[in-house]
């Protein structure tokens, strides 16, 4: 499975996804009083960073397939 090779559609979905998830994660980190629970703060915050990290390097493989083939 070559990322480079992907439809674009699977790279929106991939964000479409992740950007719910994150935002989530994110809600939850901003709800959560850090003194309370700051594992929760820690894993919300460092989760939503790890999964935009984690789609930014699969889109910059798949930009990077596309600028090989021109």
């Amino acid at each position: 499975m070559d990322i480079r090779r992907w439809h674009w559609g699977k790279v929106v979905m991939l964000w479409a996804w992740g950007g719910t998830v994150s935002a989530l994660l994110l809600t939850r980190f901003l709800s959560a009083e850090v003194e309370e629970a700051p594992m929760v703060s820690l894993l919300a915050l460092g989760g939503s960073l790890a999964l935009l990290l984690a789609l930014s390097a699969v889109t910059w493989q798949w930009l990077g397939g596309k600028e090989k083939a021109r």
